[in-house]
C-alpha cells in the first residue's frame, strides 16, 4: 500500500513539472538509444549465432603464418584431412565472384566452390534436387550448380522445371541440380554453389592454392586441443617441404573461431570493446545528467526528507519515496528508446541491403531481438542505480541535524553542495574527452574525404582475376595469355588504354655503395609490377621512360621509381641508369632505373603524407604472378563498361577465374569516403549530443544550486554587495569545476594526440591539435559559464525582500 502511495505521489510530481519531465526523458532517450543501438549492431555483426541448425558448433579454420592471418592450402588439406582425431567434420571451400551470362550481357553473383559434405555441414539440404557429389569433382565431369531460392525466383520465376534448365556460368553451359531454401546464403553471401573439382589439388606445395576451411569438433574435444593437433599437422607438412621446394622459413599455427569473428580477422573483440566503451561513456554522461537533475529535485525536498526522518521514517521508505520519480522517468525513457532503436535497426537493415552489393553476410539481420531487449533491461537497471538510487540513497542518509540547521531556508547542505560539484566536474571531464576524441575522428574523416591521392581512376574499370596455373604452368605461357587479353581489350573502340597494376608488398632494397649490417637495416619500399603506361591511372612520367614490350624475360631487368624515392636516395642528381638490388620472392634481383613517376598515396601510408613512402615499379613482363589486377580506361560516354572485359575474357579463355565483379575503380574509394563521411557525421552528432547533455545537466544542477542559495543572495544584496560581485562569485565557483574537469581531459588528450601524431607521421601539423584543444575548451567553457550565469542573473534580479523570504 505504501509503495502505491509513493508511486501516486511521484506521478503527481512529474505532471506538476512537465518541462523537467520532458527534458529528463529526452536526455535518457538519447543516452540509452546510442548505447543500445551500438550494442545491437555490433552483436548482430560479430557475435550473433549463425542462423543455421547447430550454428554454434560451426567453426572457421584459420592458418597463421608467423602470426599473420592466412588460410590452409589444398596440398595441406589433402595431406591432413584423414589423420585428424579431434574433428567430426572438416572441409574447404572457396568464395568467388560468379558470372551468369544471358546472351550478350550478364550479371555477377556471389558464390562458392564447394566439395561433398559442405551442405551437410551447414545442416541444410536443397528443397529441390541434390547436393554436390564425388562424381561432380572428376575431370571432364559435366558442369553443375546449385542456386539460391532468391535467384530461382528472380531469374527463373520459380519455374517448376528448374532442374531441367541450364545457365551459362563463367562461360560454360551448366546444369542446375538443386535449389537451396529461402534465405540460405552460407558461408557468407553465396547465391550459387559450384563443385571444387579435383584438378585443383594436384599442385606442388609451392603452387597450391589457399582455401577457406570449416570444421566441427567431436563431442568432448576442447578447441585448444583441436587447434594444437591441426596446427602441428600442417606445420609438419610445411617444414618437410621448406628445403625441398625452397619455401620461405616460417611457422604455421591454427586457430578455430566463429565465422562471424573470422570476417574481422579476429579483431572483432577490439572493435566491440572500443565502440562499446564510447557508448558506455555516452550512457554514463546521460546518467550523470539525469542524476544531476534528480539530485536537484531531492535537494528541493531535502528539508522535507529530514523532517520525515526525524519523525521516525525508515531509510528504506525514504529511499523508495525519493526513487520512484526517477524510476518512472527511466522506465518511460527506456521504453521509448527501445521503440526508437527498433525502428533505426529496421532502417539499417534496409540501407545495408541496398548499399552492399550482395547485402552483406547472411547473418547480418538487424532488428529488435531478445539479446537487445536483455541489454536494454541491463542499461535501464544501471541507469536507475546511477541516476536514481544513488542520489536518493545519499539524500535519505543525510545528517538530519545539519540539514535542519543549515536548510531552514532551503539552503544547500555542505555535503550536497560538494556532491553536486563533483558531478559537474565529472560531467565536464567526460564531455571534454568525447569532444576531443570526436575532433580527432572528424579530422581523420575530413582527411580521407578530401584526400588528394595523386592518381586518377575516373572512367577506369577494375578486373581482378587469376590465370589458371594448371593449364598455364609456366611464366611464359601465363604472360602470353595475359598479353592476348590486354590486346583484345585495347582493340575495343571504347577502351582508351589498359594497364596491370599489381601490388607485391613491401620489398627490401640495397643501394650501390651502401653497406648493410643486417636485413633489418635495408630500406623497405612498396613494390608494384606493371604492364602498360602508368598515365592510364593518372600517374605521370617525370623523367626517363615507361616500360615497353622489350622489357621482358631474358632482357635487362628494369624499374621505375616514384619522385619521393628519387629525392630521398639521389638528391640533386638523376637516378636514371642507376642500379639497385631488390628482394622479390626471397631472391635478390638487380634492376636498372629507367624512369621516375609522380608520387601517389600508397597502401602502406594511408595515414601519412604523399611523399612519406616510396614506390618502385617493376616490369610485369619480367616479374609476373597468376593473380592479376587489370585497369582499363574507357571513354566517358561508354555504356556497359564491365561487359567489355567479360567479352574479352571469354574470347581469350573461359577458364580465367574472376576474383571479384568487374567494377568502376573509384567505387571502393568512394565507398571508403562515404564510410568516413558517415563516421564524421556520427562523430559530430555524438559530440553535439554530448554538448547538449552537458548544457542541460549543468544548467539544471547549477540553476537548482543557485536557487537553494537565493536566501544567501538576498542577504548579500541587503548588506550592500553588488550584483556584479555576486555573479562573479558564482562564476568563479563554476570556473573552478570547469578547470579541474577540463584540465584532466586535456592531459588525456595530450597523450592521445602525441600517439596519433607519431603514428600518422605528422599528417596534421601540431598546431591542429592545439587548435582542437582550444576550440573544445572555449566551447565547453562558454556552455558551463552560460549555464552558471543565467540562473545566477535570475537570482540577483529578485527583490531582496522576496529573496530573504524564499523557501
Amino acid at each position: 500500500m505504501s509503495m502505491f502511495i509513493d508511486i501516486k505521489y511521484a506521478v503527481r510530481l512529474l505532471f506538476q513539472s512537465p518541462k523537467f519531465t520532458a527534458m529528463t526523458i529526452g536526455v535518457l532517450i538519447g543516452g540509452l538509444s546510442i548505447s543500445l543501438f551500438t550494442f545491437s549492431f555490433l552483436y548482430s555483426t560479430i557475435y550473433k549465432p549463425l542462423p543455421i541448425p547447430e550454428g554454434t558448433t560451426a567453426k572457421s579454420v584459420t592458418v597463421y603464418h608467423n602470426e599473420r592471418f592466412r588460410h590452409i592450402t589444398g596440398y595441406e588439406f589433402e595431406n591432413v584431412k584423414n589423420d585428424l582425431s579431434s574433428f567430426d567434420e572438416f572441409g574447404i571451400y572457396e568464395n568467388a565472384n560468379i558470372r551468369v551470362s544471358v546472351e550478350q550481357s550478364g550479371k555477377n553473383y556471389s558464390g562458392s566452390y564447394i566439395r561433398p559434405g559442405f551442405l551437410e555441414f551447414s545442416r541444410v539440404l536443397p528443397i529441390q534436387g541434390r547436393v554436390i557429389q564425388d562424381s561432380d569433382l572428376l575431370e571432364g565431369a559435366k558442369p553443375v550448380a546449385l542456386i539460391s531460392y532468391e535467384l530461382w525466383q528472380a531469374d527463373h520465376q520459380g519455374s517448376n522445371d528448374i532442374l531441367e534448365k541450364t545457365m551459362v556460368i563463367n562461360g560454360q553451359i551448366t546444369e542446375i541440380i538443386g535449389v537451396m531454401p529461402k534465405a540460405y546464403r552460407f558461408p557468407h553471401s553465396s547465391q550459387i554453389w559450384l563443385p571444387l573439382t579435383n584438378e585443383y589439388f594436384n599442385d606442388d606445395p609451392e603452387k597450391s592454392t589457399s582455401y577457406f576451411a570449416y570444421a566441427r569438433l567431436k563431442q568432448g574435444v576442447e578447441i585448444a586441443q583441436a587447434e594444437q593437433e591441426l596446427g602441428q599437422a600442417i606445420n609438419q607438412i610445411y617444414q618437410e617441404n621448406v628445403k625441398l621446394y625452397g619455401l620461405p622459413e616460417l611457422n604455421k599455427t591454427v586457430q578455430l573461431m566463429t565465422f562471424q569473428m573470422a570476417q574481422t580477422g579476429n579483431d572483432g573483440n577490439i572493435v566491440f570493446a572500443f565502440l562499446m566503451l564510447i557508448s558506455w561513456l555516452i550512457l554514463l554522461l546521460a546518467c550523470i545528467n539525469v542524476g544531476n537533475l534528480l539530485f536537484a529535485r531531492t535537494i528541493e525536498r531535502q528539508k522535507e526528507t529530514a523532517i520525515r526522518a526525524a519523525l521516525g521514517a525508515k531509510t528504506k521508505r525514504l529511499v523508495s519515496q525519493l526513487m520512484w520519480e526517477g524510476t518512472l522517468i527511466t522506465c518511460l525513457g527506456a521504453l521509448l528508446s527501445v521503440l526508437l532503436v527498433a525502428a533505426v535497426l529496421d532502417y539499417t537493415e534496409v540501407v545495408l541491403s541496398s548499399w552492399l552489393p550482395n547485402g552483406g553476410a547472411f547473418w547480418w539481420h538487424y532488428g529488435m531481438d531478445s539479446e537487445t531487449l536483455a541489454m536494454a533491461i541491463l542499461f535501464t537497471l544501471v541507469t536507475i542505480l546511477l541516476s536514481t538510487f544513488l542520489p536518493a540513497w545519499r539524500s535519505a542518509n543525510q545528517d538530519i541535524n545539519l540539514v535542519l540547521r543549515d536548510g531552514t531556508r532551503g539552503a544547500q547542505s555542505k555535503k550536497s553542495g560538494r556532491f553536486s560539484r563533483i558531478l559537474v566536474t565529472t560531467q565536464v571531464f567526460l564531455v571534454a574527452v568525447l569532444m576531443l576524441i570526436g575532433s580527432i575522428s572528424a579530422f581523420i574523416a575530413h582527411k580521407f574525404i578530401n584526400m588528394e591521392m595523386g592518381d586518377n581512376y575516373q572512367d577506369v574499370m577494375t578486373a581482378r582475376f587469376t590465370i589458371p596455373e594448371l593449364k598455364y604452368t609456366d611464366q611464359p605461357q601465363q604472360l602470353a595469355l595475359l598479353s592476348e587479353l590486354i590486346e583484345r581489350l585495347k582493340s575495343h573502340p571504347q577502351v582508351v588504354d589498359v594497364i596491370t597494376h599489381n601490388w607485391m608488398g613491401s620489398s627490401a632494397i640495397s643501394l650501390d655503395g651502401h653497406e648493410y649490417q643486417s636485413e633489418e637495416e635495408k630500406p623497405k619500399v612498396d613494390t608494384i609490377s606493371v604492364i602498360g603506361d602508368s598515365a592510364t591511372v593518372g600517374i605521370s612520367l617525370k623523367a626517363g621512360r615507361q616500360f615497353t614490350h622489350n622489357d621482358k624475360l631474358g632482357q635487362q631487368k628494369v624499374a621505375i621509381i616514384s619522385q619521393s624515392m628519387a629525392n630521398r636516395y639521389w638528391p640533386g642528381e638523376s637516378p636514371l641508369e642507376k642500379s639497385l638490388l631488390i628482394t622479390v620472392n626471397d631472391k635478390d634481383e638487380k634492376v636498372v632505373i629507367v624512369g621516375v613517376v609522380s608520387n601517389r598515396m600508397n597502401a602502406s601510408k594511408m595515414f601519412g603524407k604523399r611523399d612519406s613512402a616510396d614506390e618502385i615499379y617493376l616490369s610485369g613482363l619480367q616479374f609476373s604472378d597468376a593473380s592479376q589486377i587489370l585497369f582499363y580506361r574507357v571513354h566517358p560516354d561508354t555504356k556497359d563498361r564491365g561487359e567489355i572485359f567479360y567479352q574479352a575474357m571469354f574470347q581469350t579463355d573461359r577458364n580465367i577465374e574472376l576474383d571479384y565483379e568487374v567494377q568502376p575503380s573509384d567505387k571502393n574509394r568512394n565507398m571508403m569516403r562515404d564510410s568516413m563521411r558517415l563516421m564524421s557525421n556520427i562523430t559530430f552528432g555524438t559530440g553535439f549530443f554530448a554538448l547538449l547533455l552537458a548544457m542541460v545537466g549543468i544548467y539544471g544542477l547549477t540553476a537548482n544550486a543557485v536557487a537553494q542559495r537565493t536566501h544567501e543572495v538576498g542577504i548579500r544584496r541587503a548588506v550592500g554587495a553588488s550584483d556584479k560581485s555576486i555573479i562573479q562569485m558564482f562564476l568563479k565557483q563554476g570556473a573552478k569545476q570547469l578547470l579541474i574537469g577540463l584540465g584532466l581531459a586535456m592531459v588525456l588528450f595530450y597523450l592521445l594526440a602525441f600517439g596519433f601524431h607519431k603514428f600518422t607521421e605528422g599528417i596534421f601539423p601540431i598546431t591542429i591539435y592545439f587548435m582542437q584543444a582550444v576550440v573544445v575548451a572555449v566551447g565547453l567553457s562558454l556552455v558551463v559559464m552560460f549555464a552558471t550565469y543565467l540562473p545566477t542573473r535570475r537570482a540577483v534580479k529578485m527583490e531582496p525582500s522576496l529573496a530573504l523570504r524564499y523557501e
